[in-house]
């Protein structure tokens, strides 16, 4: 979350309120720790000096930045640069947004965006995953800073509060 802030926030909470039945609505969490294990020298190598730029209104955001055109508001973008490659507590990760990343900090050669590509699939490996079953009253937290999450696709209402610490 918020990969497109200097300082983007170390923990998220989610605490479900309304869900949909069990199974529909979950969200998948992909670890990056594993991600970053299961890399290949070459790769770790590659990535370790990379930084990345992140936006506001990075991939993710174009519903959001479409409706605020439409109301005749538009919010400032804010950009960010994060190694690709960071440790905590001793253990390395990936930090890298797929929805809000923008390029490397170098120049994009076509080398780079291949890099990209492999990248983002490597980071969503269903080996790497994990997909939580909502049920009413349900928290989860996690480490933004190792972990990417999403919604999975659904048809319904679905309401969750969010908590999230610098």
């Amino acid at each position: 979350d918020s990969s497109y802030t200097k300082k983007p926030p170390r923990y998220t909470m989610l605490l479900s309120k309304l869900v949909p039945k069990k199974g529909v609505a979950n969200t998948d969490f992909s670890s990056q720790y594993l991600a970053y294990e299961k890399l290949s020298k070459n790769y770790k190598n590659k990535l370790k000096k990379l930084k990345g730029i992140y936006s506001s209104h990075g991939p993710i955001s174009i519903t959001t930045v479409e409706r605020e055109k439409e109301k005749g508001k538009i919010s400032k973008e804010l950009i960010s640069r994060h190694k690709i490659i960071r440790t905590i507590k001793n253990k390395k990760t990936i930090y890298c947004s797929p929805g809000h990343f923008l390029k490397f900090n170098t120049y994009m050669t076509k080398q780079k965006k291949d890099l990209k590509k492999f990248l983002f699939n490597h980071q969503t490996k269903k080996t790497f995953q994990y997909s939580l079953e909502w049920e009413k009253d349900q928290l989860a937290i996690w480490d933004n800073r190792a972990m990417l999450h999403q919604a999975t696709p659904f048809k319904g209402n679905r309401i969750l509060h969010r908590i999230t610490i610098l």
